[in-house]
């Protein structure tokens, strides 16, 4: 499969050629054109590892992911599929094998190749403030996935030791090998709150920190899961 980002950095797409046979696994919704030569298949959660249907489902939506996903399987050599995220932004392919593992926030995971599967890492009460949700994605395997963002895309190299703050909306994905955690922005939690940023995360390198230049737009708990459901 070739893969191609054009059209950056406002209005991104991700577009690919397929052998006959290759496949990927993406969010419902995204497809913006295509060949006529796919085969294509819906299931629940189905780039989730080691879970049933319903329970991979379920995990997406912990995730921040749609209650489904789309399989697109090219059936003759040379077919085209173009991907677009539903908000204006950058999309970045994050290439997974041993030594280059990452974490994903919610609502980033746009497309992955079927030698990806994804587990989520429950990250407490940190994570819901620090990363949009409860759990974080968990990319293994060879591959690729592919991620998106509201705005553009900031990628910064953390050292050794190396410390960096970011405010709780804006984080795409992270290095596994950066520790974070949920930090005041000032010494007192009151300041921190009256100045508008309140908790934020703060990450240590070493590896590779991307985040977002715009904070999605809330939607209030109850039409998020509304709408992840759809």
């Amino acid at each position: 499969m070739i893969s191609r980002i054009a059209h950056s950095p406002t209005f991104t797409t991700l577009e690919l050629q397929f052998a006959a046979g290759e496949s990927v696994l993406v969010q419902p919704g995204c497809m913006l054109a295509m060949s006529t030569g796919f085969e294509l298949k819906a299931g629940f959660g189905t780039h989730m590892a080691g879970q049933g249907g319903i329970a991979r489902a379920t995990r997406s939506m912990l995730a921040g992911e749609n209650f489904v996903t789309a399989l697109y399987t090219a059936k003759r050599e040379g077919e085209r599929l173009t991907l677009a995220p539903d908000q204006m932004g950058e999309i970045r392919e994050l290439a997974i094998h041993p030594e280059a593992q990452y974490c994903i926030a919610s609502g980033a995971f746009l497309a992955c190749t079927p030698g990806i599967q994804i587990t989520l890492e429950f990250a407490g009460v940190r994570g819901w403030l620090a990363t949009r949700g409860f759990f974080l994605m968990r990319p293994q395997g060879l591959g690729s996935v592919f991620v998106s963002s509201y705005g553009a895309v900031v990628e910064i190299d953390l050292k050794e030791g190396e410390r960096y703050v970011v405010d709780n909306r804006y984080i795409v994905a992270f290095s596994a090998s950066v520790r974070f955690e949920t930090v005041k922005v000032a010494d007192s939690l009151r300041h921190s709150y009256l100045s508008g940023e309140g908790l934020v995360n703060r990450f240590t390198g070493p590896g590779r920190l991307l985040y977002q230049t715009r904070a999605r737009p809330s939607r209030g708990f109850l039409r998020g899961m509304l709408d992840i459901a759809t």
